[in-house]
């Protein structure tokens, strides 16, 4: 039993802390939709009683595969899993440099670390948030065997241009297609691009197992090398022979089955997101200062989140905050994260982070909760 004299660690100060700030959000960033289909496949897992790997991966990677066109798709527990596996499928390893953005999620510098490669951080276009050839040429060297190219908040770049690039330069392209599910460019899947793409389906991704990964590839050896990787070395449950120092990075049969019943719904996600980004475009269009941020024109992006750039974002997230309304930077540049502490020249990044917010965009938001948003950001500027 726990003395209750003795000191919080600084985790749990900084976990209470944490729920503490979103519990006083009337309008959250983002909630799930999470129904009685779920519940439904969910509860026929648990009458199978067999909560591993089962019928539902298999049926969830399946559509996966084909709504991506892929030849592949191995489930994993996360997104990071998937890119770890993939990366160690292509053979990266110490020694090996491979270009990400700074402005990504920290799964994407930690796992090219996790594989023994380095990590080299790369500044991002303005305009798609994303890599482009001219901001990974300020960075290749002669060391670089791949390129990780982050589909940031479900937008894309020159995807075609980015891929031959890599073909011409003998490079590995690796797509984190996370947050970029049913979003096309140039008339094919986001994640149809690069030697392997991963999808993500954490809480906040259109749609959601609560954690939840994929790997996605033509590659067939890729793929059978990641499969290894993610069943603890071996080539599948049941077999003992270890070939590789691999890891247990499987998903559950009841994430799955909440993944099937998620793709039920997708369409409505897709258009409800479009919709409601739309809608803060058409709100916030007169108000001084303030831009809603383009998806590329030569994609069908579903938008991850409704972005907007202003003078200040963190004055504005304070504000918004203060109205129960839940809003959040973009990624804080992984270059300044304590565990990298590098000294490039970012000016981009360093700038979107300053000055983007991210605004609640889940697919179930009522219209007056998203023109209470907007009047608070209207109010707010018209009165300063």
């Amino acid at each position: 039993m726990k003395n209750p004299k003795e000191k919080k660690s600084e985790a749990i100060i900084a976990y209470e802390s944490y729920t503490a700030r979103v519990g006083k959000e009337t309008i959250p960033c983002y909630t799930p939709s999470i129904g009685k289909e779920e519940l439904a496949l969910v509860t026929d897992v648990i009458e199978r009683n067999w909560l591993s790997e089962n019928k539902y991966t298999r049926e969830f990677e399946s559509k996966l595969a084909e709504i991506c066109e892929r030849k592949y798709a191995v489930c994993f527990g996360n997104a990071t899993a998937a890119l770890i596996s993939g990366m160690k499928g292509l053979g990266l390893k110490t020694g090996d440099e491979i270009i990400v953005p700074s402005l990504s999620h920290s799964a994407d510098p930690n796992s090219i670390s996790a594989t023994g490669a380095t990590p080299v951080f790369a500044d991002v276009d303005e305009e798609t948030l994303c890599l482009s050839v001219k901001t990974i040429e300020v960075v290749r060297t002669a060391r670089t065997k791949a390129i990780l190219y982050v589909c940031a908040y479900g937008n894309t770049g020159a995807l075609d241009t980015i891929t031959r690039y890599a073909k011409k330069h003998k490079l590995f392209l690796i797509n984190d297609s996370a947050p970029a599910l049913f979003g096309t460019y140039k008339g094919k899947p986001i994640p149809s691009y690069g030697d392997f793409s991963v999808l993500s389906f954490f809480a906040d991704k259109t749609i959601t197992t609560g954690e939840g990964g994929m790997l996605l590839s033509d590659n067939t050896k890729l793929v059978s090398e990641a499969n290894i990787y993610k069943h603890d070395g071996r080539r599948e449950r049941g077999v003992d022979t270890i070939e590789r120092r691999g890891y247990n990075f499987r998903i559950t049969e009841l994430q799955s089955a909440v993944g099937v019943a998620q793709l039920k719904k997708a369409d409505y996600f897709v258009k409800r997101k479009k919709e409601i980004l739309g809608i803060y475009r058409k709100k916030l269009s007169g108000v001084s200062g303030v831009r809603v941020f383009a998806f590329n024109s030569l994609a069908d992006a579903v938008p991850h989140r409704a972005i907007l750039f202003v003078p200040n974002a963190k004055k504005l997230i304070r504000h918004l905050e203060t109205c129960g309304i839940g809003a959040r930077t973009l990624f804080m540049p992984m270059h300044s994260q304590p565990a990298y502490g590098e000294k490039g020249h970012f000016p981009i990044t360093e700038k979107l982070f300053k000055t983007g917010v991210c605004l609640p965009s889940a697919p179930n938001l009522k219209q007056e909760e998203i023109e209470y948003v907007c009047s608070e950001i209207t109010n707010y500027y018209q009165t300063r």
